[in-house]
């Protein structure tokens, strides 16, 4: 750039000097030749007044022919007396004889039509250029005297000038490329950097910095350019910041968004918009909706969208063809000042469904639950109303079954009241320092009248020796016994139930495992929601919440819960608590029991 810059420069010096050349060569040359033709026509003035009258008279040529040489010797110039009719009746260099008829020269027709006449041209007759000037009197009655010089001096005069101008401009030419490397240096320096980081920020890249230059002008540039760029950084974090928030945004919303320009491609989707349509990752923008939903519902739902008008909004609830997810979506209009997009929201209310149908199959349940007790009463109190209160016998256990009934409800509506504690956390756990075998022991014993009844087997299989852990008796205990009650309901007469426990890390896992029916896999997720029953053949027993609240209890310990079965195989059940610190273990076991299996109860054979 700085020899661009020196060079360019010089050039200009060198066309400026050369124009200037030019023009002063012109305007000397045209002065000289102004100021001679004054002259000349001065003197061809005096001669004309010398030998014009002579010139009238034919038979006076030779005697006008030789004063002609008289004169031009004594002027120094060549003299031309030219008659009416373009003879030349007097020559100062030259044999008139020679001549032509100069009747067409330029300068004598300028003269006889103005008087005067001036001409500049190449003599044919000496091969000199010549400046010529005519006059012609009124009263010559059309005789011309020309006086004329070569133009040699004034050529010389010129060239001179010209020559000095080449001088002067090969001076200027030095001078100028050492003051143009200076310069140039000055403004190449700043605009160099300031090209280098011009094309950093082109790059995107907007770290740099250019140093002011010492020139006003582009030290006023370089500050400028800084503050643009500081200015570019800010809007460009500000924009990454905002690309940000509405990445996290988009990311952590449950809701599927997506968004759709007018030609129904997809612009932008988040994860939960992915999930929600089956897909395995985010799809890359630029693809068609229907491409990407692979459903007929929605992509009607977004075509109905993009035709009405923009103020409208549109909802509906499908099931995914592709994820069979209940969605309900909604879709509108996003109008901008430089485009218009379409807003697509999926809500999966899957879950929202079920738990409805969770809710209404408890209400029934619980509707069933409290009717079947509380018609038993009526029924039983209707019968004593109607007389057979005064029998002994019958009175007596009517109001037996009656109390049974009541203490069935009462215990429907304790469960439901210690669920809803559970759930909001009111219910108070109160861990203490608990044998493992004894917590388990004294759980199994409660059930071993109703196992017997059932002609079940109940084992303990507990090693006496286990540590203990951090409980609250009352609640693990219940735990337990829910879990043994379930065995005992769906395992057949003659099988088998048994308790157990091992250490795994800081956590003693309790199994409760039977001989019974099984569970289907597809209903073992779903086992520890409350108010759910596995299949139809259960439903006639129990409210569906032992499970949950047992769940809960062993949540609130800090342990989990969870079941294994296969159809017609059994069920395992096992939940975790956690282990006492070291010291607050006793050593060995209590009551000196051995390890191994306990049979608390003994198969008795059905009737």
């Amino acid at each position: 750039m700085r020899g661009r810059l020196a060079a360019t420069y010089a050039a200009i010096i060198v066309v400026v000097m050369a124009l200037l050349g030019f023009y002063l060569a012109g305007v000397i040359r045209e002065f000289y030749v102004d100021r001679l033709a004054h002259q000349l026509e001065s003197q061809a003035r005096l001669v004309s007044t010398l030998v014009g009258p002579m010139a009238r008279d034919a038979t006076r040529s030779a005697e006008i022919d030789a004063r002609t040489r008289q004169y031009g010797a004594l002027l120094g110039d060549r003299i031309t007396v030219i008659a009416p009719d373009g003879s030349v009746v007097g020559e100062s260099s030259r044999d008139q004889s020679e001549l032509g008829n100069h009747g067409n020269r330029p300068e004598v027709i300028a003269a006889r039509r103005d008087g005067v006449g001036v001409a500049t041209r190449r003599s044919a007759t000496i091969g000199t250029e010549l400046l010529y000037v005519a006059v012609s009197r009124p009263q010559d009655a059309g005789v011309v005297t020309r006086v004329a010089v070569p133009l040699a001096e004034v050529n010389e005069a010129v060239r001179r000038v010209q020559r000095d101008v080449a001088i002067a401009t090969l001076i200027a030419l030095a001078l100028v490329t050492g003051v143009g490397i200076v310069i140039a240096r000055r403004i190449a320096v700043p605009l160099e950097d300031l090209s280098r980081q011009a094309q950093q920020v082109a790059a995107g890249r907007l770290d740099g910095v250019v140093a002011p230059a010492p020139t006003r002008e582009l030290g006023e540039l370089g500050r400028t350019f800084n503050t643009m760029v500081r200015q570019l950084r800010t809007s460009r974090q500000e924009i990454e910041r905002s690309r940000r928030r509405l990445e996290a945004t988009l990311t952590g919303l449950s809701d599927g968004v997506i968004i759709i320009d007018e030609a129904g491609v997809v612009v932008r989707m988040n994860a939960s918009a992915a999930k929600m349509l089956g897909l395995p990752i985010i799809p890359d923008p630029g693809q068609p909706f229907m491409q990407v939903a692979r459903d007929h519902e929605l992509a009607a739902l977004v075509r109905r969208t993009l035709s009405l008008p923009p103020t409208d909004i549109h909802v509906a609830t499908i099931e995914h063809s592709r994820s069979r997810r209940l969605i309900e979506a909604s879709a509108r209009w996003l109008i901008s000042a430089d485009e218009s997009l379409a807003l697509v929201i999926l809500r999966d209310v899957t879950e929202l469904r079920r738990l409805e149908q969770v809710r209404r199959e408890f209400v029934t349940n619980v509707s069933h639950e409290l009717r079947t007790p509380l018609t038993s009463i009526k029924a039983l109190v209707e019968t004593l109303e109607a007389g057979a209160i005064d029998d002994p016998a019958v009175s007596a256990n009517f109001l037996h079954r009656i109390v049974a009934e009541v203490d069935r409800l009462a215990g429907l509506v304790n469960e439901l009241l210690d669920l809803a504690r559970l759930e909001s956390g009111r219910l108070a756990v109160v861990p203490e320092v608990l044998q493992s075998d004894d917590l388990i022991r004294r759980a199994a014993e409660r059930l071993l009248p109703q196992t017997e009844a059932s002609h079940l087997h109940l084992a303990l299989d507990v090693d006496p020796s286990l540590p203990a852990v951090v409980a609250d008796r009352g609640r693990v205990e219940q735990v337990i016994v829910n879990l043994i009650h379930n065995a005992i309901k769906f395992t057949p007469a003659g099988g088998t139930i048994t308790a157990g426990a091992e250490v795994e890390g800081e956590f003693l896992r309790v199994m409760v495992s039977d001989t019974g029916v099984g569970i289907e896999p597809e209903e073992l997720p779903r086992l520890f929601e409350r108010f759910y029953k596995a299949d139809p053949s259960r439903r006639s027993e129990g409210t569906g919440l032992g499970l949950a609240i047992a769940k809960h209890i062993v949540l609130a310990h800090g342990g989990t819960i969870w079941a294994e079965s296969q159809p017609q195989r059994g069920a395992t059940f096992w939940f975790t608590l956690p282990l006492a610190p070291v010291e607050t273990r006793s050593n060995g076991p209590i009551g000196g029991q051995s390890a191994g299996q306990e049979h608390l109860g003994v198969h008795r054979q059905a009737r």
